[in-house]
């Protein structure tokens, strides 16, 4: 939206918005989502009809976030991509576009053959596979340290997004050491979070020395009740295990009678290749630990974070919590018309039972 309409307030957030290097002029409302592992999607109406002929499918989208004014651009929020989906009407028109990710998505396939990466680094194959058309892989330089072997499910006939998912299933990472709760799982993402640059993130939320970028929080002032929901997902329950061995007759149950009072009894079965019982203890055992509890979400309202972007963690410290919660970003919505409200979604990692129990019996530095 151009910034020289109407006053200009400090904490005014406006959009910059052109279309094939040319501005875009009376838009009536936009808004950019994004969520970690897809594309940022940009939605804007707009009511000059000068400006409907410049809205067509394919054109490149650039939108400048900013403050107040021009000189108070969000330089690392910039939007480029390309419009998908068009609606016109008789006085208005809408319009969508994706960032450079859909190129991954509507790619040529690709017959990924597993000769040609088993012992490649999953996170270098991936960023491999995101060097197309346009988007700028130059940060992709780190390493998630986890080789590609031949029973993972990458090869065969797949869009270049496919694999890239793929690749970021097996990104899971078990980590046992002094910072963390035992058996903990980090889980790699990706994302455009800026212009055409691919970015792969780590987050560590349950890191005992983490920095969370804001705490939202009554003390605060910046939490209300109407700006914040939590979301308790509990399909993952367990809090009673059985757990058998390679014979029927050599199995392990557990059951946690907290996480049964407040939940109901959850069972559930699974089977591990040994005979040894102990092992089979200390698998019922973690497994019951992890999943004893639900995973909870939240949906924040904040004002001023613009800031704020996938993979940041944020505290978030409310009455309903016995202590506070570190959670990272997974996704986010802002949109402005007569006002601007952007909303956070903050979460855990879901894992299911199968893919925790497959990290365990892989090494932990994986």
């Amino acid at each position: 939206m151009p910034a020289n309409v109407g006053p200009v307030f400090p904490e005014t957030v406006f959009f910059d918005i052109t279309i094939d290097g040319i501005n875009l002029n009376s838009t009536i409302r936009a808004s950019i989502t994004h969520a970690v592992n897809g594309a940022r999607t940009f939605n804007c109406t707009v009511t000059n009809k000068e400006s409907f002929t410049l809205c067509k499918l394919g054109a490149e989208v650039e939108v400048n976030i900013g403050r107040g004014n021009l000189s108070n651009l969000i330089d690392d929020k910039k939007f480029i991509g390309i419009i998908k989906d068009i609606k016109p009407k008789q006085d208005i028109l809408a319009f969508t576009a994706l960032d450079y990710t859909t190129f991954l998505a509507e790619s040529q396939y690709v017959f990924y053959k597993a000769q040609d990466y088993i012992g490649e680094d999953l996170y270098f194959a991936a960023a491999r596979a995101c060097d197309y058309k346009g988007i700028d892989t130059s940060k992709l330089v780190r390493g998630s340290g986890i080789p590609i072997t031949k029973d993972m499910d990458l090869f065969g006939w797949k869009t270049r997004k496919e694999f890239v998912d793929a690749c970021f299933d097996e990104m899971k990472i078990v980590v046992n050491d002094d910072r963390h709760p035992t058996n903990t799982i980090k889980q790699w993402q990706y994302a455009i979070l800026n212009g055409k640059t691919m970015e792969f993130f780590l987050p560590d939320q349950y890191n005992t020395i983490n920095f969370p970028v804001l705490t939202v929080s009554e003390d605060n002032n910046n939490l209300l009740d109407e700006n914040i929901v939590s979301q308790i997902d509990t399909t993952r329950i367990i809090n009673a295990i059985t757990v058998v061995g390679k014979e029927e007759d050599v199995y392990v149950q557990l059951e946690d009678s907290d996480s049964q009072r407040k939940y109901g009894v959850i069972g559930n079965f699974l089977t591990y290749p040994t005979l040894d019982k102990n092992v089979l203890y200390d698998v019922a055992y973690r497994v019951l630990n992890r999943f004893k509890e639900p995973t909870i979400s939240y949906s924040l309202s904040l004002p001023n974070a613009d800031y704020i972007d996938l993979g940041h963690l944020l505290e978030i410290e409310v009455p309903t919590l016995t202590k506070s919660a570190v959670l990272p970003v997974v996704g986010y919505d802002i949109s402005i018309d007569d006002k601007v409200s952007t909303t956070f979604q903050v979460g855990q990692t879901k894992v299911t039972v199968k893919e925790y129990i497959d990290l365990l019996s892989k090494p932990t530095d994986r």
